[in-house]
């Protein structure tokens, strides 16, 4: 995707939940579930010091061929990926322009997998000795090994290691246990673009984690109202993204939900959410696919209002500082059966 001479750089993020009981929740506050984010450093050249989750921008070693021929090695053909991809509309980021390039529905994965063994030390694969019963499942699988924490350095400065490293234990990326969940690219007045596949993947126990040291100050395991919550607070910084789609976990208490919603609602396919942004008199607003005053052609430079017109459909975010985001929702109903945002107001349930 380009608007003048400026490129957004293709990325893939990973919402990663793990169970943490096996009981039915009670209360409308209980999650039997926890969700994974890492804090950027301080030094980070993008929003630092705040929480994302983990990913990383799509790299030559995702896209190579080689990775055909080490599924074809666990006996997976090119059809058994078919599932991965929605017949419905894909946004750009998810359309190959390179035949010698692997499918974008496998490589976005594989980014995906990579960057966040690389960020968290979790590596979502699997093994042809400990799965054999299991090839593939609705529940991702992680794989342990005492060496694992030398190659998660190795893969950092080297990419192409990723691949040496399934060869090497015997494993494959395990990337039909990420279910497609949404489409963000950075707005364009943003000074760092990115256009980022955003997937679901969910483990019936919480995996060990490990931060790399350069680019994640910490690595925490919270539920999705609890990070809302904390940002209200003034505890973290979340990006528009991160709210959104936290606001959107937190219609789901029970993991299994969850994860049946997830698994169903990604065969639809997804809306890609370019936000335009609009300068008004209390702060700043995100205009999201949807609202009657969403347009991509606002352009680069942010235009300004001094109040919001009143409109029928909303979809919009309010920021009034790095942890004031207020989501505004009216007469909104999203594409391809997904989920809409149960947001947080003032702090409140």
């Amino acid at each position: 995707m380009k608007t003048g001479s400026k490129i957004w750089r293709e990325a893939a993020s990973i919402m990663l939940v793990a169970k943490t009981a096996f009981t039915p929740t009670i209360k409308h506050t209980d999650f039997n579930y926890k969700l994974l984010t890492l804090q950027r450093s301080s030094t980070s050249g993008y929003m630092p010091g705040s929480y994302v989750f983990p990913g990383g921008v799509l790299c030559q070693a995702d896209v190579s061929r080689d990775w055909i021929k080490l599924y074809e090695s666990f006996g997976f053909k090119l059809n058994a990926f078919d599932k991965l991809n929605s017949k419905e509309y894909r946004p750009k980021l998810y359309q190959n322009e390179n035949s010698d390039e692997i499918p974008k529905y496998l490589s976005l994965r594989i980014g995906a997998i990579r960057e966040t063994f690389e960020e968290s030390g979790v590596l979502i694969c699997r093994s042809y000795k400990i799965n054999y019963k299991e090839r593939v499942a609705r529940w991702a699988s992680f794989i342990e090994e005492p060496e694992l924490l030398k190659w998660q350095y190795k893969i950092h400065d080297d990419p192409q290691n990723f691949i040496e490293l399934c060869r090497k234990y015997e494993v494959y990326p395990d990337v039909w246990a990420l279910k497609e969940w949404s489409n963000w690219a950075t707005p364009a007045v943003s000074p760092a673009k990115f256009d980022t596949a955003f997937y679901l993947t969910a483990f019936e126990e919480l995996p060990p984690v490990h931060g790399e040291e350069k680019e994640v100050q910490k690595l925490e395991w919270a539920s999705p109202t609890d990070y809302l919550i904390r940002n209200m607070k003034e505890e973290l910084i979340l990006g528009p993204p991160q709210v959104y789609e936290m606001s959107r976990l937190r219609t789901f208490m029970d993991i299994d939900e969850l994860l049946k919603f997830a698994s169903e609602r990604s065969k639809e396919g997804v809306e890609r959410y370019f936000p335009t942004r609009i300068k008004t008199k209390g702060g700043i607003c995100t205009i999201l696919p949807g609202d009657d005053l969403y347009s991509e052609a606002l352009g680069e430079k942010m235009a300004y209002m001094e109040d919001l017109p009143a409109t029928n459909v909303q979809n919009r975010m309010f920021h009034k500082s790095a942890y004031h985001n207020e989501i505004s929702i009216s007469n909104f109903q999203p594409k391809y059966n997904h989920i809409i945002p149960m947001p947080i107001q003032s702090g409140k349930l």
